[in-house]
């Protein structure tokens, strides 16, 4: 499986990070607050490079977590 993963860290910033292994999977100091998973490398790299290149993609998908980014 492939995930993509949102993180937020203690300031408040986001990062949208892809990975291979676990969902769990954090970078110090940072927290998953929202994860997707994909069968397929190649879907899991153009989502993440939706929502990092396209603001409307990234504008809709915090709408519907919004609760989980404060």
């Amino acid at each position: 499986m492939y995930y993509i993963l949102i993180l937020k860290n203690g300031n408040g910033k986001i990062d949208i990070e892809y990975s291979e292994t676990n969902p769990g999977f954090s970078k110090e100091g940072w927290e998953v607050v929202y994860c997707e998973s994909y069968k397929n490398q190649k879907e899991a790299i153009h989502r993440k490079n939706s929502l990092k290149l396209y603001g409307n993609a990234w504008a809709q998908l915090k709408r519907r977590i919004e609760k989980c980014l404060r």
